[in-house]
């Protein structure tokens, strides 16, 4: 059985084309003024406000996902452990450890929690069960 592709976010970057032009056209003159270039840099750049993500409800789940934590992940760390901040992160890390492994077993939340959210156990116990 082939093993399921999981998508791979895209990066957001956006390479600023124009700043390297100045910096290459500064680097050919004979006495470059490099400072310029540092008080451009520094001067605050209108950066749009992201959209916030909607809310699950939950308000739990909603302070962990505020934290950048993901949803999904947030919401089985918090059936779990509830409100225990260092459960959740440790369970989040981990799920996400083997997401990007590739184990997307709709088992790897209860495995987690059976394992203390030990991926290594969870490996484990993925590998010798039968599919």
């Amino acid at each position: 059985m082939a093993p399921r592709m999981v998508e791979i976010p895209r990066s957001t970057f956006n390479f600023d084309f124009e700043y390297e032009r100045k910096i290459l056209a500064e680097a050919e003159k004979e006495n470059p003024n490099w400072n310029k270039f540092v008080v451009e840099r520094q001067a605050p750049q209108l950066v749009p406000q992201q959209t916030r993500p909607a809310s699950s409800g939950d308000p739990v789940v909603d302070k962990y996902v505020a934290m950048g934590l993901g949803r999904e992940a947030v919401s089985f760390a918090v059936l779990n452990y509830r409100d225990n901040a260092a459960k959740v992160k440790e369970f989040v890390k981990s799920y996400n450890i083997l997401h990007e492994m590739g184990f997307t077993s709709p088992n790897v939340p209860e495995l987690l929690a059976i394992h203390d959210n030990d991926p290594d156990k969870v490996i484990q116990r993925l590998l010798s069960s039968p599919s």
